[in-house]
């Protein structure tokens, strides 16, 4: 009898069924904060450091 290997070459975890429905990308808006964001996540990252820094390293 031949071991089965789960996770060897081959072997694909999801299975096509075959039932999928195509549907088409909706146009999304881009809001000036989703454009604003990747700018302000180092300030954010900065002022929460400094005031965690202020309240538990006494800093």
């Amino acid at each position: 009898m031949r071991k089965t290997v789960w996770f060897g070459a081959g072997y694909a975890m999801t299975k096509n069924l075959g039932n999928a429905r195509y549907v088409p990308p909706k146009d999304t808006k881009v809001s000036l904060f989703s454009k604003a964001a990747p700018a302000l996540f180092p300030l954010v990252a900065a002022a929460l450091g400094y005031i965690i820094g202020r309240q538990f390293l006494g800093l």
